[in-house]
């Protein structure tokens, strides 16, 4: 099957949620609404990998677990 990402952070990944991973994904892999994005990657030329590294964990490990999700969804969205 071939994905739209660029997949090969598989290699390299942790093989588990990060709590920044879970943080992309309670916020729908948006980079304008990533804190992360703003201090780190807004005005430089690299490019954040995040959304490819959600992506590769979705499809190895499912979604992240509902409780860390839902906590961490609720935090996110009390900071808006």
């Amino acid at each position: 099957m071939a994905y739209k990402y660029n997949v090969s952070c598989s290699e390299t990944l942790n093989k588990k949620w990060t709590q920044s991973a879970i943080d992309c994904y309670a916020i729908g892999c948006i980079c304008s609404k990533c804190f992360i994005y703003k201090v780190m990657f807004s005005r430089r030329n690299y490019k954040c990998m995040m959304k490819e590294t959600v992506i590769e964990l979705v499809r190895q490990l499912g979604m992240p677990k509902e409780d860390e999700y839902d906590i961490q969804k609720q935090k996110l969205v009390s900071q808006e």
